[in-house]
């Protein structure tokens, strides 16, 4: 229950800060934010480096709603992100850091349980995430100007 907590609390952000213009806009992002949150959680969930307990609609052992939530963490990512490259570094440290915060209160809680993984190894793959996001989404959306569907 808590990961359709956490998805819920994340979509009304986006959808309350972001608005659904921001939604369109930045679509793209959320699939790569799901494409890469789904394929390292697979690596690392088949590894047993951790489990995510408590899952109403398993995907491979990932909570369907832990990959929505995913969507809207790279839009809030993306829509925020500052122009200047050492800010956007401080900003991508200053975010994984969060994720990992609300990430370690699942452990604490039980909902993930850790089995040959640590606090750290989250914060670093998560930060080399959302550096990829960052990349990838100055690919699809800042220096597009024009836009597959409107």
């Amino acid at each position: 229950m808590v990961w359709i907590i956490i998805a819920a609390v994340v979509w009304i952000f986006v959808l309350f800060f972001i608005r659904m213009k921001g939604v369109r806009k930045y679509w793209s992002v959320a699939i790569w934010s799901i494409l890469i949150a789904y394929f390292l959680n697979v690596v690392f969930v088949e590894s047993g480096f951790y489990l995510f307990q408590d899952i109403y609609y398993p995907v491979q052992g990932i909570p369907l709603s832990y990959l929505v939530a995913s969507a809207g963490k790279g839009i809030i990512l993306i829509r925020y992100i500052p122009e200047e490259k050492w800010w956007q570094l401080a900003y991508l440290i200053l975010f994984a850091t969060v994720i990992t915060a609300i990430e370690y209160f699942t452990v604490e809680v039980g909902y993930l349980q850790y089995l040959q993984w640590s606090i750290l190894n989250s914060l670093i793959f998560r930060l080399i995430a959302f550096i990829t996001l960052a990349w990838l989404s100055m690919l699809t959306v800042r220096d597009k100007t024009t836009y597959l569907f409107r």
